[in-house]
């Protein structure tokens, strides 16, 4: 009877017991023995299912809170590169100055080999290599004017979406050609758009295949926004100084007239008077109205 006891009650609600304290110590992999077929059995068999949905619950839990925290480490490093640009280009200085302050920012970021800027010239319609970091000067060469359409950077500028070029040396076409014999394997074309209108376009140059997540896409395409901003905030600050270069000079050369015209109209006035001193004989007052002409 003893026996009995031990094995159809006290050994179960021990196992039982252990595998609750191993649960609490979260060994969610623990499992008791069925050691019999009554109601003990029952609840060892329910015990073990539950065992098994906890498991599978904190495994995807764990993967859960993985994927989460890549995705928050994303969007902080993200936050932090636009913060970092965006506070820059709201530095004064020139379109040189912002482009290359730009690309160091960019390329280090994402551990390209080099970077370029592009502007576009509408009337042209050519694309301007105006400023790089480290690319070789037979590169810069041959890539110093592009025509929109022509090549990567031609196509890219006329959409709104970053375009990625992979490259091989040997297989390469010809509108990558350049590229590809200079040793990159992979290219990154993004737009320079300021409400929908095309500035230009920046590039970035990797020496290895490098592939372009949905996140990095969309902070390209911010990061090319923004440059777009402070590239016609200077041209438009440059045009503001012209205009009021313009409008000084009218404003002198008005003066200027107007001096002019009222000197003029006194010479005539004492043209007259001399005119009519001598019709009328009177010579000294004719000499005074000469001499007030010579003054």
């Amino acid at each position: 009877l003893i026996r009995f006891f031990f094995v159809a009650v006290i050994r179960p609600v021990h196992e039982l017991q252990s595998g609750m304290q191993r649960m609490e110590d979260e060994e969610f992999e623990a499992r008791v023995p069925v050691l019999t077929r009554d109601e003990f059995g029952d609840l060892s068999r329910g015990f073990n299912r539950m065992g098994a949905h906890l498991q599978s619950l904190y495994g995807t839990l764990e993967e859960r809170v993985k994927v989460e925290t890549r995705r928050l480490e994303e969007k902080n490093r993200e936050l932090a590169v636009l913060y970092e640009v965006s506070r820059f280009l709201h530095t004064p200085g020139s379109i040189e100055d912002i482009s290359r302050g730009f690309l160091a920012r960019v390329k280090d970021t994402f551990g390209a080999a080099a970077a370029s800027v592009r502007l576009f010239d509408r009337r042209s319609g050519n694309l301007y290599l105006t400023t790089q970091d480290g690319l070789a000067d037979e590169f810069i060469d041959r890539e110093a004017v592009l025509r929109c359409g022509e090549c990567l950077c031609g196509e890219a500028v006329n959409g709104e979406a970053a375009i990625v070029g992979a490259l091989d040396a040997q297989s390469g076409t010809d509108s990558l050609g350049h590229c590809a014999r200079a040793g990159f394997a992979t290219v990154f074309a993004v737009p320079v758009n300021n409400n929908r209108k095309a500035v230009g376009l920046f590039n970035l140059f990797f020496a290895q295949p490098t592939r372009l997540s949905a996140g990095d896409r969309i902070l390209l395409e911010s990061l090319g926004q923004h440059l777009a901003v402070a590239i016609e905030h200077v041209r438009l600050q440059a045009r503001e100084r012209e205009m009021a270069v313009s409008e000084e000079r009218n404003l002198m050369a008005q003066e200027l007239h107007d001096s002019l015209a009222q000197g003029l109209a006194y010479l005539n006035l004492q043209t007259q008077v001399v005119d009519g001193a001598i019709k009328q004989g009177r010579i000294d007052e004719a000499n005074e109205a000469v001499e007030l002409i010579r003054v």
